[in-house]
């Protein structure tokens, strides 16, 4: 690692709540980081467990810890992690959940790779102490802006990011009805400034009920339910198009907002015009827009071309498939 790259300064910001039972072990693995942190910035939305009490002894031992209270006015993950953001003052931030667990060489593999760029992400395995299954996809995710309007290839828990990328999300921020982490990843991606780490980062707990809990969609149709995958994008389709639609009445404002201009963020805005689009003709314009850009759209590159294109063309049916879950509402 050469000289210019040790010195850069990194804030590794956390924000917790109710979360003592597993907190203590994601702090060690921070603490044990081989590339040193400046500073740890806890910020607490009012726990009711025993959580700030941990936090105070380890910030009595550890003088780069420092504790907080949410007193934005804002709260939930995006009011915490937003405000909780805004007190770091390194050159880079680090986001942390409460529970998860880092591998120790974490931030110095993300140092080395993120060069210019805003962003760096990295893989994250899960794991359960419940029971329950859980699922790891090794495969490389797509960074493209495209992909990342429909969910994010980023969780947060990966992310090492410059802070001045705050700045440019003039659209969004804690009140927009988007996570926190969609927006940094979508505004990196919209200045294709993404650098990616091919390996594990981050070992992140799979809870059942956990608010950002996303089960990524795959190109592997047979592994994820392809009877399920068919019949849902098709039996439901006009109620996911409505959710489509909905979502990218939210995405159009928040990229024309970003200040960026390149091909990326401008085919994303043509994809956003095109999904408030309705009528026969609009589908027509949608498909023909999938297949053009169908290295783009899915959560891994699908390298058969027939394949590929067949893939595009269903997705204009198979994209409201990732917001399934409003139909239990």
């Amino acid at each position: 690692m050469n000289k210019e790259v040790q010195t850069l300064k990194i804030s590794v910001v956390m924000c917790t709540y109710n979360g003592a039972r597993f907190l203590e072990e994601q702090l060690q693995s921070i603490l044990k980081q081989t590339y040193p942190v400046q500073e740890i910035i806890v910020q607490d939305d009012g726990s009711t467990d025993d959580t700030m009490t941990l936090l105070e002894d380890y910030a009595s031992r550890y003088p780069q810890i420092k504790v907080y209270a949410n007193d934005s006015g804002c709260h939930g993950i995006n009011g915490n992690f937003f405000s909780a953001m805004r007190r770091a003052t390194g050159d880079y931030i680090a986001i942390s959940d409460q529970d998860d667990i880092w591998e120790y060489d974490k931030l110095r593999k993300q140092v080395e790779a993120i060069g210019d760029h805003l962003l760096c992400s990295g893989f994250s395995v899960p794991f359960s102490e419940g029971g329950f299954p859980v699922q790891t996809d090794m495969r490389p995710p797509c960074l493209h802006l495209l992909r990342n309007t429909y969910l994010s290839e980023m969780p947060g828990h990966t992310m090492l990011l410059r802070r001045d990328l705050l700045d440019a999300l003039k659209g969004g921020g804690p009140t927009m009805p988007l996570y926190y982490d969609w927006q940094l990843a979508c505004a990196a991606a919209a200045a294709e400034s993404v650098a990616f780490v091919s390996e594990v980062l981050v070992h992140f707990r799979r809870h059942a009920d956990a608010a950002t809990a996303t089960v990524p969609v795959g190109s592997s149709m047979l592994s994820r339910g392809a009877w399920d995958y068919i019949r849902t994008s098709l039996l439901h389709h006009r109620f996911l198009q409505r959710e489509v639609r909905h979502r990218f009445a939210i995405v159009r404002p928040f990229l024309e907002h970003l200040p960026f201009r390149t091909d990326s963020i401008n085919d994303a805005l043509r994809m956003s015009e095109l999904h408030l689009q309705r009528g026969p003709i609009a589908f027509i314009k949608r498909m023909a827009f999938f297949v053009k850009h169908s290295r783009h759209i899915f959560h891994t590159e699908e390298r058969r071309p027939v394949v590929r294109v067949l893939r595009a063309m269903f997705f204009v049916y198979s994209c409201g498939y990732y917001y399934r879950s409003h139909l239990k509402h």
